[in-house]
């Protein structure tokens, strides 16, 4: 459950700093103080949903076989 939850923060770190930081960056945008406050716990819980889906889905049942 520990990994779960530190590739869910990795995810949202990551996704923060690329769409908060680094586009507004190359639009050539100011950074605001409000926006990087406000993004972070977004993000963060954008990251651990992403990576909740992603692990749920990867663990799905595989059909059962059966006997003859």
């Amino acid at each position: 459950m520990k990994k779960q939850i530190w590739k869910g923060l990795l995810w949202g770190v990551l996704l923060y700093a690329i769409t908060m930081i680094a586009f507004p960056l190359m639009d050539g945008e100011k950074l605001s103080y409000y926006k990087l406050l406000m993004g972070f716990p977004l993000w963060i819980f954008v990251g651990l949903s992403l990576n909740y889906l992603l692990d749920k889905k990867g663990k799905a049942k595989k059909p059962k076989k059966t006997r003859k």
